[in-house]
């Protein structure tokens, strides 16, 4: 006789990007392993395997991980998170430089609780994805988000104007102007890198402002220091300052 299965809650969710309804499962003790594994190795790329395989792993809409935006992922992730194991994480907070608003020096750590629920994507204003390079001839690119299919093919040992080249390059939707489209796939990575490698710093600036202003996942986090007793906050960024693992 086959041993009786719990059947686990279902939730739902909108994915910022699009506004798509996935309907999810937590996470269960299988999956709480492939995580723990991964923060072991404490390795990056590791880490974001065992999150897609997760995020696969739990969603019961069919969702392809790898095309998703990167704030999509760690707004899935975070949800996927608090349902699981808790709605709540205890952040530690401190002054920045370790001095108050007084510019008092205090280096007191603070335990701030934080409901993960209220953790959203926040979008720029703004913020667009098609950039006008050239008036006259009206070129432009249309780009679109990063995935973290794409951010674990860097290496970690690219300049910071490589970075920005690649991470413009890996975005590139298409090119246009005045009379035509012209679709990333037609042309060869080395094509692409001298259209960028010709660009003026004011048009290439242009381009990196859509990674600067793109939506992000991250909250002002507001606290009296228990010490002190002055109150100061922090924005913070991305699942990893939210310590949800």
């Amino acid at each position: 006789m086959a041993l009786p299965k719990i059947a686990a809650p279902i939730f739902e969710l909108n994915l910022p990007s699009t506004g798509e309804a996935i309907k999810y499962r937590p996470f269960l003790v299988k999956e709480q392993k492939i995580l723990l594994l991964a923060l072991e190795s404490e390795d990056q790329k590791s880490i974001t395997t065992a999150i897609k395989q997760i995020i696969n792993n739990c969603a019961i809409d069919p969702v392809d991980v790898d095309k998703l935006p990167t704030f999509d992922i760690e707004y899935f992730f975070v949800r996927l998170r608090a349902k699981s194991i808790n709605e709540r994480v205890d952040l530690r907070m401190s002054h920045p430089g370790f001095r108050n608003k007084l510019n008092e020096e205090c280096s007191h750590q603070t335990t701030v609780s934080f409901d993960l629920m209220e953790l959203n994507v926040v979008k720029t204003e703004n913020h667009a994805d098609k950039i006008l390079l050239d008036e006259q001839t009206g070129i432009g690119i249309k780009l679109k988000y990063p995935t973290v299919e794409l951010d674990t093919k860097l290496t970690g040992e690219e300049s910071q104007m490589d970075l920005a080249t690649i991470s413009i390059i890996n975005a590139i939707d298409y090119i246009y102007d005045n009379e035509n489209l012209y679709k990333k796939d037609d042309y060869t990575r080395q094509e692409l890198l001298e259209f960028i490698d010709n660009l003026s710093q004011q048009q290439f600036a242009k381009l990196a402002s859509f990674f600067e202003t793109m939506p992000k996942l991250k909250h002002t986090v507001k606290w009296k220091c228990g010490k002190c007793g002055q109150e100061d906050q922090a924005e913070l960024e991305g699942m990893s300052n939210f310590f949800v693992f």
